[in-house]
């Protein structure tokens, strides 16, 4: 211990006698370990952040499955999920919660704040005891409270509680007008429980209150969680609901034909795409740490050579190689732990950065409320770890060198060059091919997913986003995903007030916004056999009002859009996209051909209209199979209303909240932006890596940069005496700058050239975030190439300026 303080006291000396050269390597360690400190921190707080539940680590969701291959899951059914609980024996329990969701209206009451929208669900019974969590008062819901007309009690998170009911305790049992009905407030969850499953955090729970859709097998609309009980591994839950899915499939060949069920944990849901974007990022950032490792282990090998006197004398004076070696290394560790520390600043107000400028939170993280990105205990051990590591991995090379020099050369009088031989230059050479090498496979990364971005921000969305206002609004409706509509004049109604205000174009609403998710549903082409069980085809389903195909810039390429005619007492009509006429239609014309919606006996339902293809789950998804009713026929609880306006779309906010609210006052809008937002959102989970990879690439490119002018540099220096004689005999300025630039290009080459190679790694984990590019594009990497030549070269050009320069006369009597 006491030889260690020794050598950290001396290494504390020989930094601070050097305080520019510690300064340099300081900062580039920093911007190294700041940048990985910065992606594990945003690791920490999602991959490996623990959910928040009790023996997190035994929720699991049960899935119906079609098939093979990684996406056969879907959600269930109501009597699947029923059957599924029945016969299974792996679980302490099960509940099931509605998939979509949807907002629910609270109305203004007495002195209470104007009529709200907030975000809600439908649940079992048993969703909070799965979950492990109790109310902080009231209670949760009883198995009665399921039934339909039993089901208007009411949950309510901390947050609605404190916000619009001021944390009152004495609310519980009280009731609130909740979409124009009373329901009775039974209890309010703690602060610390938040369910964001698929959308934002939900702030009310109400009964599942099961209607008469909700009891046909064919109609998957809800999400199954199970608790295992102790000492059921996942491997054997997983093989009972494979046999119980068989069964139920057995049992009802109509509905569930070729259906099984299997489990998965609830924790690692929605990751999978996260994942492999954190972890291709990781890799980037370790690359440009490794880059900067070189640089600084290239200024110790040149500090190491100017110091060639100094062990010389040591070692003739009985001091062992290996003490100087440990002595070098502890100076590499104490300049890795400043780095550290400064990389931790740096770190600290990147996240922050970060968080906002790509606004994280609105990534969605399944039950993950991701709020800030705190710096932690685990993300200060692993600063320190890598920290530790760092020094030790760029002090190696200095050290290695020192052990294998010559004794004898440095203490001789004229022996101060000795070390300027080609050992060293060739050492320092490979370091920069390296750091050439590993700033290709950064920049290559970062090419493929701005071209990528390029492409996908090309393709052509189906509409027309620019003026077009949107907001969310929740309609009631008492048969919740079918049945005629609630209000059977909101259409009539949006039309007469949204559409008189000025600047307004037209006016209407959708019950799947694109972009947005969609539902589905199957049907009976008429005309055609009947389709075998569990065969029947489906498609993309939405409602509509009158001009939303207008309103949205949708081509109508055959027959109409719907009218106010289209009510309950009119023939059922529905508008297809051009995708769904060439698959169940080919080379003939779709108007007039009809389907049962829902099999054979199901209500018919009358082509009208052809409209063009809008890629409903985004850009970068195939067109889906699509087919719209007219809302006067089939009502939808959530309509999305668009407004087209002749400018500034957003401006018409206050005014379009101000006329929805003059004929539904207790139906409030939210959720205002813009449908070009609506289409750039859509691309956030690419437009995310392509942002970082393209900062971490202008780092890596500066670093090797900076690297290649500092070893052109000293090799300068090295070989003045050299430069000076190949003067003095006649070679001019040209002909040693070609000298100096040639020697060092040849590096370079050979650093881009195991740079393309290596960039097969990385690109190859980009695969799944890239569109309509290879891995190992020649384009991008072509391109890359070049840049980073003409980077090395200009580089390169630098120091060779310098040595041009120098005086022949003076190098030579320099030595």
């Amino acid at each position: 211990m006491g030889t260690l303080l020794q050598d950290v006291r001396y290494g504390l000396r020989n930094l601070a006698r050097n305080p520019g050269f510690a300064l340099v390597a300081m900062l580039t360690l920093a911007l190294g370990i700041g940048a990985n400190t910065t992606i594990f921190s945003v690791i920490s707080n999602t991959l490996l952040k623990p959910l928040a539940f009790p023996g997190a680590d035994r929720l699991v969701l049960v899935w119906e499955t079609f098939g093979k291959g990684p996406d056969n899951w879907n959600i269930v059914s109501a009597p699947n999920f029923h059957d599924f609980e029945r016969q299974s024996h792996s679980f302490e329990r099960m509940a099931i919660f509605d998939s979509a969701g949807r907002g629910y209206n609270l109305s203004a009451a007495g002195n209470a704040r104007e009529a709200e929208q907030v975000s809600g669900l439908r649940v079992s019974a048993g969703f909070f005891s799965v979950l492990g969590v109790r109310p902080l008062i009231g209670r949760t819901f009883l198995p009665e409270e399921e039934t339909l007309g039993k089901d208007h009690e009411v949950v309510l998170s901390y947050g609605l509680w404190k916000t619009r009911y001021g944390g009152d305790p004495s609310l519980v049992g009280r009731t609130i007008r909740i979409d124009g009905a009373e329901f009775t407030v039974i209890g309010v969850m703690p602060r610390e429980f938040a369910w964001q499953f698929w959308s934002d955090a939900r702030q009310l729970w109400v009964p599942v209150g099961y209607t008469k859709t909700d009891f046909g097998r064919g109609d998957n609309s809800f999400v199954s969680i199970a608790r295992l009980k102790p000492g059921v591994s996942m491997a054997q839950a997983r093989a009972e609901m494979e046999a119980v899915g068989s069964n139920v499939a057995k049992q009802y060949p109509d509905d569930d034909t070729g259906m099984g069920a299997t489990v998965s944990p609830l924790g690692e849901f929605g990751m999978e795409g996260l994942r492999t974007t954190m972890l291709t990022l990781l890799a980037a950032v370790a690359f440009i740490l490794l880059i900067a490792c070189v640089n600084v282990a290239n200024l110790l090998l040149a500090r190491g050579a100017a110091r060639q006197k100094e062990f010389a004398i040591r070692r003739a004076l009985g001091a062992a190689g290996s003490r100087i070696a440990r002595q070098l290394l502890t100076e590499s560790v104490l300049l890795a732990l400043a780095g550290g520390a400064a990389g931790l600043l740096l770190a600290a107000g990147s996240t922050r950065v970060l968080f906002y400028a790509f606004k994280l939170d609105s990534m969605h993280l399944p039950l993950r409320a991701v709020d800030s990105i705190p710096m932690d205990g685990r993300v200060f051990a692993f600063a320190l770890l890598i920290s530790c590591a760092t020094g030790v991995l760029f002090g190696v090379a200095p050290a290695m060198s020192a052990l294998r020099a010559d004794l004898n050369e440095p203490l001789k009088e004229g022996g101060r060059n000795a070390t300027a031989g080609g050992g060293g230059n060739r050492l320092r050479h490979v370091l920069v091919a390296s750091e050439v090498a590993l700033a290709m496979v950064v920049l290559s990364g970062a090419g493929l997913t701005i071209k990528s971005m390029e492409l996908l921000l090309g393709v052509d969305p189906g509409l027309n986003p620019k003026n077009v206002l949107t907001v969310g609004m929740s309609v009631p409706q008492e048969e919740i995903y079918v049945g005629p509509p609630g209000l059977p004049r909101f259409c009539q109604d949006l039309d007469e007030h949204v559409g008189a205000i000025p600047g307004v174009v037209s006016v209407a609403a959708v019950g799947h916004l694109p972009f947005q998710g969609n539902a589905g549903r199957g049907f009976q082409i008429e005309g055609q056999p009947p389709a075998a069980p569990g065969q029947m085809p489906g498609a993309g389903y939405s409602v509509a009002c009158p001009n939303y195909f207008r309103t949205m810039g949708i081509p109508v390429l055959k027959g109409r859009e719907f009218t106010p005619r289209d009510t309950v007492g009119a023939p059922g009509a529905i508008v297809i996209n051009e995708t769904m006429a060439r698959a169940f239609w080919p080379k003939q014309d779709p108007v007039g051909r009809a389907i049962r919606l829902g099999g054979s006996d199901g209500p018919r339902l009358t082509v009208v209209g052809v409209v063009g293809d809008v890629h409903y789950q985004g850009l970068d998804a195939p067109v889906p199979r699509q087919f719209f009713r007219p809302y006067m026929q089939a009502g939808w609880p959530v309509m999305a209303v668009v407004v087209r306006t002749i400018h500034a779309p957003a401006t018409f906010a206050a005014s379009v909240k101000k006329a929805v609210a003059d004929v539904l006052p207790d139906w409030p809008v939210s959720g205002f932006q813009t449908m070009e937002k609506v289409v750039h959102d859509s691309t956030g989970s690419r437009r995310f890596p392509m942002l970082l990879l393209s900062v971490f690439s202008v780092l890596a490119l500066v670093l090797a940069a900076v690297g290649i002018v500092g070893v052109v540099g000293h090799s300068v220096t090295q070989r003045t005496h050299e430069i000076g004689l190949r003067m003095a005999l006649g070679a001019g300025t040209l002909d040693v700058s070609r000298l100096v630039v040639s020697g060092n290009m040849i590096w370079v080459l050979a650093g881009l050239a195991a740079g393309v190679a290596g960039s097969a790694g990385l690109t190859r984990l980009l695969a799944g975030m890239l569109y309509g590019v290879r891995p190992l594009d020649p384009v991008v990497l072509g391109a890359v190439s070049v840049l980073l030549g003409g980077v090395a070269l200009a580089a390169s050009y630098l120091p060779a300026r310098r040595a041009a320069r120098i005086d022949p006369m003076a190098a030579l009597r320099c030595e």
